[in-house]
């Protein structure tokens, strides 16, 4: 496994299921609520909403986030209706409720992920970004730029967010459910970060329209849930360097436009299933540094694989591979070796 482990596997079990139960409290994003006088005026230190069409919006934010949490003074869901419906205003009367929850959905990813940040309304950071030759603030969480001209969010042309590109950006905490609030998203790329939790479901079921996957480096656990299968247009997906536990879920054989499965340095056990040969634009497949044994499965090496490595190195390895590129052997003499040339391949 990685040097690096920053969690015990006692706090990540605990971690787990504190997640789950508070998930089961927030109840589900179907709800209908009748907007009254203490919902109006739940946002501490505010004047309380008076019309009908900020009534409205507080009504779509609980269908999408569930009462008790948009009510929960110290959710992030809390944060950013409250910013939403004070801070922001005079856009977000104007809007749809498709865009105004949009705007919603990265507020809510903006308060989940700056845990450990004190200016949370400067996000990112780092300081001052050069744009297009111009320095510009990360604009995050400003009221006078759409969310499109926020750092890192790009949009097509009408203005639906279509990426996100947060890597290596000092992130903690969680990614929210509400990220399945952008049903346009086609590239996540949050690695490098210090995300941790499970992988929300949500997002790995209703992002139909998502291709890129970039989760590594983080420290996610929890399994891969099977609701994969939801991510129907995905091409690459990179997870290596978490606390992934559990099997490699069949239903990733389901994603047929599947070219990358990067699973290397998580905690993954049992075989290797053979259904992922069914992958015909498979061209890259690494799932060393796990807990699998077994042999690779025939159906997968008939797809000649560009690069295909497993823990398959030594007189008696853990994963037995005779079309493996690389092979590779785990802790104490960690150590991965390309087949045809014999030649050592360091990993970072």
């Amino acid at each position: 496994m990685l040097g690096m482990r920053k969690l015990s596997y006692a706090v990540l079990v605990a971690a787990y299921f504190l997640v789950i139960v508070d998930a089961k409290k927030k109840g589900g994003t179907s709800m209908k609520t009748k907007i009254t006088n203490k919902h109006m005026s739940m946002c501490s230190g505010l004047k309380p909403l008076t019309s009908k069409k900020e009534a409205r919006i507080l009504s779509w934010l609980m269908e999408a986030s569930g009462e008790n949490s948009v009510l929960m003074k110290s959710s992030a869901q809390h944060q950013a209706a409250c910013w939403i419906l004070h801070m922001d205003r005079k856009k977000s009367l104007k809007r749809s409720r498709d865009l105004l929850l949009q705007r919603y959905a990265l507020a809510t990813l903006h308060f989940t992920t700056t845990q450990s940040n004190s200016t949370v309304w400067d996000w990112p950071m780092a300081g001052d970004l050069s744009i297009a030759g111009q320095k510009a603030k990360g604009n995050w969480m400003s009221a006078h730029h759409h969310e499109c001209q926020w750092y890192g969010v790009q949009c097509n042309w009408k203005t639906r967010v279509i990426a996100l590109d947060l890597g290596f950006m000092k992130l903690d905490g969680l990614i929210p459910r509400e990220i399945a609030l952008l049903p346009h998203l086609e590239d996540i790329d949050m690695h490098g970060n210090d995300l941790q939790g499970v992988l929300p479901y949500k997002m790995l079921s209703s992002l139909s329209k998502l291709k890129y996957l970039r989760l590594h480096m983080n420290g996610f656990f929890g399994t891969l849930y099977g609701q994969i299968s939801g991510l129907v247009s995905l091409k690459q997906l990179h997870i290596f360097g978490n606390y992934i536990a559990g099997s490699i879920p069949t239903e990733l054989a389901t994603l047929s436009n599947l070219e990358v499965i990067d699973l290397y340095a998580n905690q993954l056990e049992g075989r290797i299933p053979s259904e992922l040969g069914r992958l015909k634009k498979l061209r890259y497949l690494d799932v060393h540094d796990n807990n699998l044994v077994g042999t690779m499965p025939r159906e997968i090496c008939d797809l000649k694989l560009n690069e295909l490595v497993s823990d398959c190195l030594g007189p008696a390895p853990e994963v037995q591979c005779d079309c493996c590129t690389i092979c590779c052997r785990g802790l104490p003499d960690l150590k991965c070796v390309r087949v045809d040339t014999g030649k050592e391949v360091r990993y970072v």
